[in-house]
């Protein structure tokens, strides 16, 4: 029982997951999606500019106050490094900051 996950797999779920955990705490009218190529590139080495940051996309049907994004910042940050430590605690690094795209 030593196999890993494999990334696309640890994405997918990543992503299922903090969409659900979004909706539930902060309303129906979010949505959220990790950048695939970035968080790949943080995890195979690939680019080393800006390791350890994750980049979101966050789709709203309304208008959102810079206290709302901040709040929202801290939960997602929380939660992806709560969830990539349970699902893929072997190669497990640490997101320490997100970059927001609010669309």
């Amino acid at each position: 029982m030593n196999q890993t996950t494999p990334l696309s797999n640890v994405y997918v779920i990543l992503n299922k997951v903090l969409n659900t955990l979004i909706r539930r705490k902060f309303g129906e009218q979010y949505s959220v999606r990790l950048n695939s190529l970035c968080f790949i590139a943080n995890r195979t080495d690939v680019c080393r500019f800006q390791y350890f940051t994750e980049k979101i996309g966050l789709k709203t049907k309304k208008p959102v106050t810079f206290y709302e994004l901040n709040l929202i910042k801290e939960f997602l940050l929380f939660y992806i490094n709560s969830l990539l430590i349970c699902i893929d605690s072997k190669n497990y690094v640490e997101v320490t900051n997100i970059e927001g795209v609010i669309i």
